[in-house]
């Protein structure tokens, strides 16, 4: 039989599981049409005769892995001690466990292996056990389009495992043991129809107005657009959605959808969805590190600063990850630099759980231990990323194909995205880099991407990493102006030059004009947030900043130049308790071989409604060239 005719579940288990297995095939009859691949993280004593155990509840056969093998359905197989299985071409592996971590988390090592080989026809099963084992595996499960199960916790007899799959927000069903077999086969007969609704030529008019209804519903309740998507991935998401809810079509979705608003908010996480793990690819990230970060220090001074953004950032682990390397050369220098990560994501709730940089024990399996030790904390259950990591990075809510691009950038980070997008928003998206990145920058792409249609905006780096240089060729598209739908169909036609003609950065739009112009004619400044922690800074402002050794710090009193900081932080306190603009005159500040005289200028959010209140705006001005005209507080200033 080939692969991907019949679904493959995993089942994943440890402490209490035993149990919960043989309730599990107790209710699976002789002819479900399914494949059973038992993970049980136990010792190897117990796994040794899990088997046997199985077999006197099972009513298929229930076999141990002993060699590479071809799944049939209508069968179980058993993980051997000691051993990790995987999943591909239709076939069972086998492989030695490497080190703890390996042992640690077997689960989601074959998890990982099952939704990248069956894809649709994949489901999980995370039944009793304690810690986390499971929950990254599944992930990848979903991504790919196969179903996931939790055992409710309050059957469990261990409800860590069930808990921790739970938290990912991604498991479709949460029930007894006994339901699940039902709910598979369920699954099952649904997939057989994913194909007709896949298929263009399939559908019928019917089934094409209750998708425009479904997009319509979802832009009103949601204000996301998947215009740019590609329409076959959305359509598999759909699809999925109908054989979770086990649907006969897609206007049968359509009514379930209109009459439950949260199957909305679950469809958009299905569309959403960004599987990452932290070094995904391993391979790839090591040229990262060999060939571009080296590139990324050279030829600069403590004044410089280092900009990376990273796309689609999902929960942050592709952040930290790049963060990790960046800090790790940046600690190699004498003073080192200013590096600033910039993380955006169109998912809100991703967001959060990536500020907050707590992972588990399984997510930080892939951390080599040097770095785990390093850059991470142990609590509980997981780990926390330490703060001088989170620290270097800011993120925010940002819709590449839509929002103003970040500038001046030095590398982008654009792993799995590109993958998703259809042809005309792949190209958008490579303009968009290509504008946001100084000439000679770094982009960073997955491992199934690549930049056909832009080949011309870059140079090859390592074609098997999928590493590009920016070449210094003019854009070919404005940047996106705020209130436009890039790549729908309310953008009105490019002014001038056609849409696509290549034009001069000079002409991109008036707001990147007038942003530039303020970088090279306003004086140097820096963003901070209620906490005066530096959030953005001006191209010029780092000359202010001093880095004296150890760990490098965000909060820009402790990491402006000593002669600035008395006067700096009285402004700041009286900015922030009187709400009014704070000028320091006169301030010298020694920079290199010469003194400096100048105004420092902080200038608060003064309007109660405005959502960026508590941020502040801090000034250096020349005061031998310029004088501030608007009134302010004038607090001492350091005239010795």
């Amino acid at each position: 039989m080939a692969e991907r005719d019949f679904v493959v579940v995993g089942l994943g288990a440890s402490a209490g599981g035993i149990q919960a297995v043989r309730t599990f095939f107790e209710r699976v009859p002789k002819d479900s049409g399914l494949a059973y691949v038992v993970i049980l993280h136990l010792s190897p004593e117990h796994e040794s005769h899990l088997a046997e155990v199985l077999q006197t509840s099972a009513s298929i056969p229930v076999v141990q892995v002993s060699e590479r093998v071809r799944v049939e359905p209508n069968r179980v197989y058993v993980i051997p001690p000691n051993q990790r299985l995987s999943m591909g071409d239709g076939h069972l592996a086998l492989s030695d466990v490497g080190g703890a971590g390996e042992r640690r988390a077997p689960v989601d090592f074959f998890f990982r292996t099952l939704g990248d080989s069956q894809g649709a026809h994949a489901a999980c099963v995370i039944l009793s056990g304690t810690g986390a084992n499971g929950s990254m595996g599944l992930k990848r499960v979903k991504e790919r389009g196969g179903l996931c199960l939790a055992q409710d916790p309050s059957e469990a007899q261990h409800d860590d495992m069930p808990r921790a799959a739970m938290a990912t927000g991604l498991v479709d069903h949460v029930v007894r043991a006994a339901d699940m077999p039902a709910i598979l086969m369920a699954f099952s007969r649904a997939v057989e129809s994913l194909p007709a609704v896949d298929d263009p030529a399939a559908r019928t008019a019917p089934d094409e107005h209750a998708l425009r209804e479904i997009f319509r519903e979802v832009r009103r309740r949601t204000g996301h657009e998947f215009s740019n998507y590609k329409r076959s991935t959305v359509i598999r998401r759909i699809a999925r959605r109908i054989a979770v809810h086990q649907l006969s079509d897609v206007p049968a979705y359509a009514r379930y959808l209109f009459e439950r608003p949260d199957e909305t908010r679950a469809l958009l996480k299905d569309l959403l969805i960004s599987v990452t793990h932290f070094f995904r690819d391993p391979e790839a990230f090591a040229a990262l590190e060999q060939l571009v970060v080296p590139r990324l220090f050279e030829g600069r001074s403590e004044e410089d600063q280092i900009r990376v953004w990273v796309p689609g950032c999902a929960t942050g682990e592709e952040a930290y990850s790049i963060a990790v390397l960046l800090a790790e050369r940046a600690a190699d220098l004498p003073r080192p630099l200013l590096v600033q990560v910039f993380a955006t994501d169109i998912d809100e709730e991703a967001m959060t759980a990536a500020r907050e940089g707590v992972y588990t024990l399984n997510d930080a399996a892939d951390v080599p231990p040097e770095r785990l030790r390093r850059f991470f904390v142990a609590e509980g259950q997981g780990y926390v990323v330490r703060k001088e990591l989170r620290e270097m990075i800011l993120f925010a809510h940002h819709n590449i194909l839509r929002d103003p691009p970040f500038a001046h950038l030095d590398l982008v980070s654009c792993r799995n995205l590109l993958i998703y997008l259809n042809p005309s928003a792949q190209e958008r998206l490579l303009d968009v880099v290509h504008f946001a990145l100084r000439p000679g920058g770094y982009l960073f792409l997955g491992t199934a991407e690549s930049i056909e249609g832009r080949a011309e905006l870059f140079v090859p780096v390592d074609r098997e990493a999928h590493l590009f240089q920016s070449r210094g060729v003019p854009a070919r598209i404005p940047i996106p102006l705020p209130g436009l739908t890039v790549g729908g169909h309310s953008e009105p036609p490019a002014a001038g030059p056609r849409a696509g003609q290549p034009i001069s950065r000079e002409r991109l739009s008036f707001g990147e004009l007038h942003y530039r112009l303020l970088e090279q004619y306003a004086p140097p400044s820096i963003l901070v947030n209620e906490a005066y922690d530096i959030v953005h800074l001006s191209e010029h402002a780092g000359r202010y900043l001093y880095h004296a050794g150890g760990e490098p710090s965000r909060n820009l009193v402790t990491a402006v130049r000593p002669d600035l900081r008395l006067e700096l932080r009285t402004a700041l306190y009286q900015a922030a308790q009187q709400r009014v603009p704070v000028q320091a005159r006169g301030v010298r500040c020694q920079i290199g071989d010469r003194t400096e005289v100048i105004d420092l200028v902080v200038r608060p959010v003064l309007r109660p409604d405005d959502p960026a209140r508590g941020y502040f705006v801090v000034l250096f001005v020349d005061s031998t060239v310029v004088e501030v005209a608007a009134p302010a507080a004038v607090v001492g200033a350091n005239r010795s």
